[in-house]
């Protein structure tokens, strides 16, 4: 990991991150070299898939981002970036595995998930434990860091992005990607946006968070992950009270396949989140 690290450092003081030329009157564009900081209070929750598994309430939402001149922070993404063309952007990129968050409540990389910036064993019946696994009666799953690639198109109101991660920390030894075709609008009752998202999850990252191994009690049943495909919708929405105060919400849809619900661990086929409440920008 360390080698990756310094990569990141290397390129970073060799490379520009080129953002919008103009940006004092489009709320979605980073300003260079200036620190974005707003909180949202209000509540909301996501749902957990996991048998035993807690929802987790969404009270405070942060959103924080800055664009230096050669890096970037942007809601638990940390990475660089070259500017290809006018639409064209290029970053190497890196942020916790984010699948941890359903099995430890209080995990860090859930704090930025909901920032608005824009081969399965055959087992016979005689073996197998129950069909049901609580997420209290298996190993600890692990932290993992991700490096990647990231490929964004602009053009007026659309975005698309592209993103493929490695694991970066030696934890689950795979890989995941994602495509994404954004939307962005106004009118009289504010901002919306909306996303339509396919995510892919290697089989070595569903085993490692959603398998049943040795590792785990001998009663459980025994299952090994499989790739995964996951489409998403998203939609947001923001109504300016003043400068600095703005009302919004946001609902997230994620379905899981057969990979994610064949095992024992998984109680629903889906993911859902939403939020309503009040931001206040502090920067």
């Amino acid at each position: 990991m360390r080698y990756w690290l310094l990569i990141l450092f290397v390129l970073s003081m060799a490379a520009k991150a080129d953002t919008a030329e103009v940006c004092l009157d489009d709320p979605g564009c980073a300003t260079e070299q200036k620190l974005y900081l707003s909180l949202a209070l209000g509540y909301g929750q996501r749902s957990n898939p996991l048998y035993d598994g807690e929802e987790l309430p969404l009270i405070l939402l942060p959103e924080v981002y800055y664009y230096g001149e050669n890096w970037f922070f942007d809601n638990g993404k940390l990475g660089t970036s070259w500017a290809l063309s006018e639409q064209w952007h290029l970053s190497l990129v890196s942020q916790l595995n984010s699948e941890k968050g359903y099995f430890q409540k209080w995990f860090g990389g859930n704090v930025f998930q909901f920032s608005q910036s824009f081969t399965n064993a055959s087992i016979s019946e005689e073996r197998i434990g129950p069909m049901q696994a609580s997420v209290h009666e298996i190993s600890k799953r692990p932290t993992a860091v991700d490096a990647g690639l990231q490929l964004d198109w602009f053009s007026d109101n659309w975005q698309v992005q592209s993103n493929v991660w490695q694991d970066i920390s030696n934890t689950y030894q795979g890989q995941h990607a994602s495509i994404s075709v954004g939307r962005y609008w106004e009118n009289a009752f504010g901002r919306w946006q909306f996303i339509a998202k396919l995510n892919w999850k290697s089989a070595k990252l569903i085993d490692t968070y959603y398998g049943i191994d040795n590792n785990d009690p001998f009663y459980l049943r025994r299952y090994n992950g499989k790739p995964s495909w996951q489409p998403e919708l998203r939609l947001s929405w923001q109504h300016p009270l003043s400068e600095r105060f703005a009302v919004l919400g946001f609902l997230r849809y994620l379905h899981l396949d057969d990979a994610m619900t064949d095992s024992p661990l998984l109680r629903t086929n889906n993911i859902t989140t939403w939020f309503f409440g009040v931001s206040y920008r502090l920067f």
